[in-house]
């Protein structure tokens, strides 16, 4: 299977959507909220904007991150420093945003406490900084329900579940396989809406493919593909 980033509707909503709330002026609302189940690729389209914008900083939640950790990781990956005092890093923060303004990519923010999001809020507020929270459903819940953060939402976007043209483009670009469209249907529905799980039903519908010398993807084949997420039965005991 080749490596290859695909371009669905969800990532070009977000790529767009971040271009917008990049483009807000300092004193203006500028957050925004990228959520959806997990699996759903939220991650990797952060990535690659990250990738492809010289101004984009990606930051992954850890469990349990207190805001000293939060603010030290946010600076490790815009100089490189590492402060140990929350004050201190956040003053290094907007500092260096107000010097060379740049777009923060929080992924996994589900995780954050409040009091994070609210240190982020005010890198927002004092730099202009557009911060965009990326993460499941609950982190729409958390914003939501804080009124004074949830006012400077001016983006949202939601991964839904993988759709069957998705699966089609990814047999295409990833596989080199042609997928029927009622092959594809399964595939979706087989894979739970997720990436992650269609990604590796793709790496065995490819040996498959590869085993049965074909490279037009028919409802049989797919249906014929062993499920490796079933538990093994328990034996029986011994009587």
């Amino acid at each position: 299977m080749k490596n290859v980033f695909i371009e669905t509707s969800r990532v070009m909503e977000f790529r767009e959507a971040v271009s917008v709330v990049a483009d807000t002026r300092k004193g203006q609302p500028g957050l925004m909220l990228a959520w959806g189940l997990a699996g759903r690729g939220k991650t990797m389209a952060a990535k690659e904007y990250t990738v492809q914008s010289e101004a984009a900083i990606y930051v992954r939640v850890h469990e349990n991150w207190t805001p000293r950790a939060m603010l030290s990781g946010i600076c490790r990956e815009i100089n490189g420093m590492q402060p140990s005092r929350v004050e201190l890093a956040k003053q290094i923060i907007i500092e260096e945003l107000d010097r060379s303004p740049r777009v923060i990519l929080i992924d996994e923010a589900d995780r954050l406490m409040i009091g994070n999001i609210e240190h982020l809020r005010d890198i927002h507020d004092e730099t202009g900084t557009p911060i965009v929270l990326i993460g499941e459903p609950s982190i729409y819940g958390r914003v939501t329900a804080r009124r004074r953060i949830y006012e400077r939402v001016t983006r949202v976007v939601e991964f839904g579940a993988v759709k069957t043209e998705d699966v089609v483009i990814f047999g295409m670009k990833a596989c080199d396989l042609k997928i029927a469209p009622d092959a594809a249907i399964a595939l979706a529905k087989n894979c739970e809406g997720s990436f992650r799980l269609l990604y590796h039903i793709m790496i065995e519908l490819e040996r498959s493919a590869r085993a049965n010398k074909v490279k037009d993807i028919t409802l049989e084949l797919v249906e014929n593909l062993p499920n490796r997420r079933i538990a093994p039965t328990p034996e029986k005991e011994r009587r």
